[in-house]
């Protein structure tokens, strides 16, 4: 076989798509080891944008798991109101603060900061995604000082089987959180 430039680059393309591919089945394969930590902490920060996070995060607040529930990346017009709609919020009305700033898990992370610093919290439940829930602990124990305990308490969704991923929308919203990964990992 001759050695032509051709030939080197389709090599180049295969070995570099091969090594995605087992990257990106490693990755997949960690979105379903997550377990839920069951700890009390200061804070419980959701995650905003996948469904039954804020229900979860609501629940483990009114369950006594924190003293604060932040929703992190809400709309800007959003109230508590119009996110609890069905929920007595009496008691804990002023413990629930949304975080309406940030718009990428990034910017959940830089925003929280800042609310975590003026508030004295030292521990925080994260509650997202399976599926989100490697990106988003990354990020968040790259921004948050060092001394902050993280709890990772990752919530199932309608839409990804974390059992198994490689079903239904799994590889999309997958492949999704892998690019973003290692992007992050890149800048971070």
């Amino acid at each position: 076989m001759k050695i032509t430039a051709g030939n080197i680059i389709s090599l180049t393309s295969v070995s570099i798509l091969t090594a995605l591919l087992f990257l990106y089945i490693d990755f997949a394969k960690d979105a379903g080891r997550y377990k839920a930590e069951n700890n009390r902490a200061d804070a419980i920060v959701v995650l905003t944008g996948g469904l039954g996070r804020v229900d979860k995060g609501f629940e483990l607040f009114a369950g006594g798991k924190a003293g604060y529930l932040i929703l992190a990346g809400v709309a800007k017009d959003a109230t508590l109101e119009s996110i609890f709609f069905q929920r007595d919020l009496v008691k804990g009305k002023v413990n629930i603060i949304l975080e309406k700033g940030s718009t990428s898990t990034y910017e959940n992370a830089v925003e929280i900061k800042k609310i975590i610093e003026t508030k004295g919290i030292k521990s925080i439940i994260l509650i997202t995604s399976f599926y989100h829930m490697k990106r988003a602990s990354y990020t968040f124990s790259r921004i948050l000082p060092g001394e902050i305990r993280l709890y990772l308490y990752p919530v199932a969704t309608p839409n990804f089987d974390e059992k198994m991923w490689w079903r239904g929308r799994g590889p999309v919203l997958l492949a999704g959180e892998f690019f973003k990964f290692y992007w992050y990992r890149l800048q971070l």
